[in-house]
């Protein structure tokens, strides 16, 4: 039970990415958005730490690939 939390968390992830894999659309969305709730329901039952660490990652990674434009 302690590490329920990753359990959901890693296989959110593999449902995602497998889901976006599959050539039938409707396995496609029915997978990825099994995936999504998994992931939203480990982030929930994760601590307050590994949240932060996570909301700092996904920051971290979108300013790293987000287009910039110059003006």
């Amino acid at each position: 039970m302690l590490a329920f939390y990753l359990l959901l968390l890693i296989t959110g992830i593999a449902a995602i990415w497998g889901g976006i894999k599959v050539r039938e659309e409707v396995y496609r969305i029915a997978t990825v958005v099994t995936g999504a709730m998994l992931v939203v329901l480990g982030f929930i039952l994760s601590p307050s730490y590994i949240q932060f660490l996570l909301v700092l990652l996904l920051l971290g990674l979108h300013r790293l690939y987000a287009r910039q434009f110059k003006f």
